[in-house]
């Protein structure tokens, strides 16, 4: 079995996948927000995913709050 070579465009990819994933780690971590299961690196035909993972009701509850401008920093 031999590897595959990676191509530039899917390295980049895969870089911006993993740093969004970060940024939006960061920002949900200043609201006190963890989602366990976030995390990004992989892509789909070229484009860069973030996975969100499952969270409890709790923590949606949190997320939308925020999103809806109404959680206190």
């Amino acid at each position: 079995m031999r590897a595959e070579k990676i191509s530039d465009a899917d390295m980049k990819a895969y870089e911006k996948g993993r740093q969004a994933a970060e940024r939006l780690k960061a920002a949900l971590t200043a609201h006190g927000i963890v989602l366990p299961s976030l995390g990004g690196g992989w892509i789909v035909s070229g484009t860069a995913m973030v996975e969100l993972g499952g969270c409890r009701a709790d923590v949606a509850e949190a997320l939308a709050e925020v999103l809806e401008g109404k959680a206190a920093k």
